[in-house]
């Protein structure tokens, strides 16, 4: 399916990577029926509620939609799921091994307090903007069913003193109610939105941030079972990356990705790949100099963040290997954080790649298939090619 790609070190060259072999490496895939199984996965995985640290039914559904496949299957005290695909090589004890982290968390809130008028009160958990909130219905998540409620908004009728609160009516009268539904202190609660096909390109979505990450990931893992490559290749669906950015707009202060850490602890891969969402900068209000990031212009490269800085040596490599490839990237910075800013510290050599995404943590986000799709083939062209990476890198005695 790819032509093998050859990174040797040419000291004539200002960058370390050259790549030698066919010009045209383009993916021979069907990309219609990609967009197809890419919208189906999306529609099974945002029906799904699974806020930072409560992501074990995201879980149970990704090992259902891999299960055929025959990967190895594993998870941790964290959460995190692994689905590992052994590589063609028979010796494996030889064979590079590549990580690839996607997060199953999206934003959401938990009840963190019930008022003896049955008023359910919300604690904010991962960045989500302020103004978000009044007036939309909300979906509390006991552990037998799920109850409707509203948050609760202050009408201009009303004069409103003292701070305004975060709080949802689900129709109680008292205390004893809401507890009797199965809702207490810790409950998760998300936005009662799902997903919905816009036109033949896009679509809008609850928590595309990262089930767009998990969507692709799954698709890739799929055609690695069926075609192996020289590599061992473990999808990391990571638990809680959102847990830890503040509320708000402000920079963070600290940070989540427990998830990721833990991963990288137990894999100590040769090399990784993050994929999340990359925030689209072509919207209204947006100076032209700051539009860095568009929607439908395919991948981007994440290239700076509050707490990561993509190497030289794996952007040059990136940037070679999608050029070969014929695949069109975007480059930019971001605020905030992925995974990435703690498989870093294990000094691991990690491509970080974005998804392209409008209204990241709102509740309706848009995203167009065809920037997935790239994602994908991207993707499977960078493990196809991450055992030699490391024939150029700088990690060598000097």
């Amino acid at each position: 399916m790819y032509n093998h790609l050859l990174l040797v070190w040419d000291k004539q060259e200002p960058s370390p990577f050259v790549l030698k072999g066919d010009a045209n490496l383009a993916v021979n895939f069907d990309n219609e029926a990609l967009k197809t199984e890419i919208i189906e996965l999306l529609q099974e995985l945002i029906t799904i509620a699974g806020v930072t640290g409560f992501e074990d039914a995201v879980r149970e559904k990704i090992i259902a939609l891999l299960q055929s496949t025959g990967a190895r299957f594993s998870t941790d005290f964290m959460g995190n799921l692994y689905v590992t695909v052994i590589g063609k090589n028979k010796d494996s004890s030889k064979l590079p091994r590549v990580m690839i982290c996607v997060h199953m968390d999206e934003v959401g809130y938990l009840v963190s307090n019930i008022d003896n008028q049955g008023f359910v009160y919300l604690y904010p958990i991962g960045g989500i903007p302020e103004y978000l909130g009044p007036g939309e219905w909300v979906s509390l998540h006991t552990d037998s069913e799920i109850i409707q409620g509203s948050v609760g908004m202050y009408p201009p009728h009303l004069p409103v003193t003292g701070q305004k609160e975060i709080f949802v009516d689900v129709g109680a009268q008292n205390r004893d109610e809401v507890l009797q539904m199965g809702i207490s202190v810790g409950t998760p609660v998300t936005f009662t939105h799902g997903f919905k096909q816009l036109n033949q390109n896009r679509v809008v979505g609850r928590c595309l941030d990262d089930r767009m990450g998990c969507a692709v990931l799954i698709a890739l893992l799929r055609r690695l079972s069926a075609n192996p490559i020289e590599a061992e290749v473990t999808g990391v669906f990571s638990s809680t990356e959102e847990h830890g950015m503040q509320p708000g707009s402000e920079h963070s202060s600290v940070h989540g990705s427990r998830g990721a850490l833990v991963a990288t602890m137990k894999l100590r891969p040769n090399f990784a790949m993050v994929v999340d969402s990359m925030v689209c900068s072509d919207i209204p209000g947006i100076a032209p100099h700051m539009r860095q990031i568009r929607l439908g212009q395919g991948v981007a490269l994440r290239l700076v963040d509050d707490l990561a800085i993509m190497r030289p040596p794996i952007r040059a490599f990136l940037k070679k290997v999608a050029r070969s490839a014929g695949i069109t990237i975007q480059e930019g910075i971001s605020r905030s954080y992925t995974d990435t800013s703690v498989i870093q510290l294990f000094d691991v050599p990690v491509a970080t790649l974005g998804i392209p995404l409008r209204y990241a943590h709102a509740p309706a986000q848009i995203a167009d298939i065809g920037d997935l799709v790239q994602t994908l083939l991207f993707m499977q062209t960078i493990v196809q090619n991450a055992g030699q990476y490391q024939l150029g890198s700088c990690n060598n005695t000097i």
